[in-house]
């Protein structure tokens, strides 16, 4: 059964109207979703600094010690460059992720040896201080006597003299050999490269600010505000990263989105559709 034609123009009409009438409902929605996420992104932007204004206002009211000043110096000097490392790995996460871990693990172990040295120093000057006479006594009693052969010898270790067989080691680069020294395990490589290079160019101011650290509550306030300063920075670096990072791809959803698209502009093309499918042509 055929229907009149003006029928049929009315029909091609409100078809149109029904598309538009989608069109627009959907830029509507797609406004909506961006403009929530706008006022997110910036409320957080907000909060984040007004976090930072009061952890500078509580430090500012309590008079910087000596600790956070040679921290912030320090700082400005080391996260450009650990920002610029970080933000160069775009593969994946999982390089992102070993940087970071990497980093922090390089700047721990800086702290480690430096509270080392910084105890032997005081046992040195402890040592120093002893009065003279006091060492005379200590001297005499932790002395052995060379005269007595048999003194000491049931604690002798015998066979330790014998030089044990050389074992062929092929040779290794030293760049390699360092890169492998600093990789942790199970850790992604490229981001534990990346992580060994800006260490290269860091180790030596962290290490010179720590260890200018005479005072016992300013190196334990130095050593854990610049952990927790440079989690924070990696947590921001990451987000930044997410802004502007392509979105991961998904072949399901390129070929349903190709073949939806291909089917509105054979539609659009024509304004009709197939005789066989139209309900409205017999």
């Amino acid at each position: 059964m055929r229907i009149d034609r003006q029928q049929f123009v009315q029909e091609l009409l409100l078809r149109e109207q029904i598309r538009k009438a989608i069109k627009i409902v959907k830029s509507q929605n797609i406004k909506k979703n961006l403009s929530v996420l706008n006022e997110e992104i910036r409320l957080r932007n907000v909060i984040r600094t007004l976090l930072k204004e009061a952890e500078v206002d509580d430090i500012a009211a309590s008079d910087e010690s000596t600790a956070i000043v040679k921290l912030r110096e320090l700082l400005k000097v080391i996260v450009p460059e650990y920002e610029e490392g970080y933000k160069s790995l775009r593969t994946g996460n999982e390089q992102r992720e070993s940087y970071r871990s990497h980093i922090l693990n390089a700047i721990q172990d800086i702290i480690v040896r430096g509270d080392v040295n910084y105890r032997a120093k005081a046992d040195e000057e402890d040592v120093t201080a002893v009065p003279s006479e006091d060492i005379g006594e200590l001297e005499e009693e932790i002395s052995v006597s060379v005269g007595d052969d048999d003194q000491g010898r049931e604690k002798f270790l015998q066979g330790v003299r014998e030089k044990p067989e050389e074992v062929e080691e092929e040779p290794e680069d030293a760049e390699d050999k360092e890169l492998s020294d600093f990789t942790m395990a199970g850790k992604d490589k490229t981001g534990a490269a990346e992580a060994h290079a800006s260490m290269k160019q860091t180790e030596k101011q962290i290490t010179q600010a720590y260890g200018r650290l005479y005072d016992a509550g300013d190196r334990d306030i130095f050593a854990d505000y610049l952990i927790t300063n440079l989690q924070l920075h990696f947590d921001d670096f990451e987000e930044e990263m997410q802004q502007i990072l392509p979105e991961p791809e998904n072949p399901e959803y390129e070929r349903l989105k190709a073949a939806e698209l291909a089917s509105v502009g054979a539609e659009e093309e024509t304004g009709l559709m197939d005789e066989d499918e139209d309900p409205f042509l017999g």
